[in-house]
């Protein structure tokens, strides 16, 4: 199999793009806080959704200049809101694709399961002896 190059603005792009699907609060820094960006473009490199991946950057760049005039890395949240919306409409396979690898990073991270208050695989005990209870 063959690897996709990958640069820094690839990884910065990505990285924002991340931080837009799952942004910070004051529980956490979002997709930041399990560097979703770094860690998409390391399963990018070898994945073979890649040719996704990179029209989908390119599209994400197209469209940052064409909206906002600024690189994908610059934008407000609320013009990170606005491209992702368009980004939806016009690389759907690329969206799809990256908003299921941001949750997914971001939802596998014990430090989450911990702030959102997941006490983990129920397997590890058997299941959860609460289920039949009304979750707080």
């Amino acid at each position: 199999m063959t690897e996709t190059p990958i640069t820094l603005t690839d990884i910065a792009t990505l990285a924002a793009l991340a931080n837009g699907i799952i942004p910070a609060d004051a529980r956490d820094a979002g997709a930041a806080a399990v560097h979703a960006g770094p860690g998409i473009a390391e399963r990018m490199r070898r994945s073979p959704y890649a040719p996704v991946y990179v029209d989908g950057l390119k599209t994400a760049h197209e469209l940052a200049k064409t909206m906002f005039a600024k690189a994908v890395p610059e934008l407000d949240a609320a013009q990170m809101d606005d491209m992702l919306t368009e980004l939806s409409t016009q690389s759907p396979a690329f969206f799809r694709q990256l908003r299921a690898d941001v949750c997914a990073l971001y939802l596998s991270d014990a430090g989450v399961w911990q702030r959102i208050g997941f006490p983990g695989p129920s397997s590890d005990s058997g299941g959860y002896p609460d289920f039949d209870q009304p979750q707080l």
